[in-house]
């Protein structure tokens, strides 16, 4: 229990210090491949289960040794609380919103608002600096590592932010350039001399197409005349003695 009373909260802010960290980490396009970007979302989905896990313990120990109320844990300023135990409060309540959104990701991504899930989601970046400030302020006096500790998780959250702005600047300056580029094209128009020297091949000069004339053919077939004994014939497919002229057969004639 004195372990517990003394490190819950701390291995609580560190898993929320991954969350924030491989969530920033996540949508980066500039240095992380596909596949990375794919185990880092792992990572970040674990980290907020063990948050989840070790915010459960820090609140059960603290509400046994009777250092809070149990109204404090769901309702931040109730109970006598002081105001950094309330940020504590503010802290889990932003936390578990945070999990339940995660969660229910598909349900936000099939409803006409796909943007209220990004920015629900997005209350991380107030949890995490008002979890900071409760393991700064609550509780007895942070030993030296203990702030060198948290020093680090707020560095490694500013440069995931860095990452993350930078990635977005790239993505919007590139269609930003696209937009221009589009903008910017416009298609020569063409002139009939171009036309005439393209249509037209060296050495031969332009022809006008003759129209088609349908060839006049009767309504009725006239009987064949029986065949007689003699070579065989050759079958229908093959070439004529000679180049037989080209013409369509009139609409309706049954051929």
């Amino acid at each position: 229990m004195a372990f517990l009373d003394h490190f819950a909260g701390v291995f609580t802010l560190l898993s929320l210090t991954a969350v924030v960290t491989c969530g920033l980490a996540a949508t980066d396009r500039l240095v992380l491949t596909p596949r990375l970007r794919v185990a880092v979302q792992s990572v970040h989905r674990a980290s907020a289960v063990a948050a989840l896990g070790f915010l459960a313990t820090h609140i059960a120990v603290k509400i046994a040794e009777r250092h809070a109320a149990p109204q404090t844990a769901v309702v931040p300023f109730t109970g006598g609380a002081a105001l950094t135990a309330s940020l504590g409060t503010v802290a889990a309540d932003l936390l578990v919103l945070i999990a339940a959104t995660g969660v229910l990701r598909g349900r936000f991504a099939g409803s006409r608002r796909p943007w209220l899930w990004r920015v629900l989601h997005s209350t991380a970046y107030a949890c995490w600096p008002i979890a900071l400030a409760h393991g700064l302020t609550a509780g007895r006096q942070a030993h030296p590592w203990v702030l060198w500790g948290y020093g680090l998780c707020a560095a490694l959250v500013a440069l995931a932010l860095l990452v993350r702005a930078l990635s977005y600047l790239g993505r919007h300056r590139t269609r930003s350039r696209r937009r221009r580029d589009a903008k910017a094209y416009r298609p020569a128009t063409a002139r009939p001399a171009a036309l005439a020297a393209l249509s037209t091949r060296p050495g031969r000069p332009l022809t006008r197409a003759r129209p088609i004339s349908w060839a006049a053919e009767p309504t009725t077939t006239a009987p064949r005349p029986a065949q007689s004994a003699g070579p065989a014939r050759q079958p229908k497919h093959a070439a004529g003695p000679g180049t037989r002229p080209f013409r369509l057969a009139q609409p309706g004639s049954g051929e």
